[in-house]
């Protein structure tokens, strides 16, 4: 396992992140981001799932980066040495999302895709996650899109009531937008869009904002 300690000035939390990608070449370039990021004070880099175990069972991990080719949502929820879940970057080969890893047990809590794996991508997607926003590319959100709205995705049903306020907030959250992004198209605070959202994923079942999506879209609470 290699560790990278990072240094730069942050006003706020500074987080711990672990990282497991075997791509030679892009754990090059995740390294080289996350040791200019200020909003990370300490990066470790595992080599294989034992060194990432290792890890969770001996500090405090705030964010577990991994790509998809060793994530495994069957795992159950991953733990740290203070009995935290750390939140789950999953790195995709392209924009389509396996339907094993949106109907597993944990889902991860926000994606970046290789071909935009940029410092401003990776910086981005921590902030969001910072503020409890699920990050997913444009490009995610297209293929989900297409995916769930195709007849043979369309495998069961949820009884859901929304109010018209959360029908205004849920196809915002479809896009992708933020909650800062979402109360300035509608007009409304923050900490209100705050509030809508923590009740769509109740009222939906879903444990983040992904799958809330995801929900919502199989059940035609989405337009077309």
């Amino acid at each position: 396992m290699n560790q990278t300690l990072c240094h730069p000035p942050f006003q706020g939390e500074q987080l711990v992140v672990t990282t497991l990608v075997r791509n030679g070449f892009l754990q090059l370039g995740l390294r080289a981001v996350l040791s200019t990021t200020p909003l990370v004070r300490e990066a470790r880099h595992c080599g294989d799932w034992s060194e990432v175990e290792d890890v969770l069972g001996a500090d405090k991990v705030d964010v577990l980066f991994l790509h998809e080719k060793d994530y495994s949502p069957d795992r159950g929820v991953l733990a740290d040495v203070h009995y935290r879940r750390p939140k789950v970057l999953l790195l995709l080969s392209g924009t389509a999302v396996s339907e094993e890893i949106l109907a597993g047990p944990s889902v991860p809590d926000g994606f970046l895709v290789e071909s935009e794996l940029t410092a401003l991508a990776v910086e981005d997607a921590l902030q969001r996650m910072v503020a409890g926003e699920v990050p997913m590319p444009t490009s995610v959100t297209r293929a989900l899109l297409h995916r769930v709205r195709e007849p043979e995705q369309q495998r069961w049903h949820r009884d859901v009531s929304l109010t018209g306020r959360e029908n205004d907030v849920l196809p915002l959250l479809a896009q992708g937008l933020s909650n800062k992004q979402i109360a300035r198209r509608l007009g409304i605070s923050s900490h209100g869009v705050k509030r809508i959202v923590a009740s769509l994923l109740l009222k939906l079942g879903a444990p983040n904002r992904t799958a809330a999506v995801v929900t919502a879209m199989q059940n035609g609470l989405i337009p077309d």
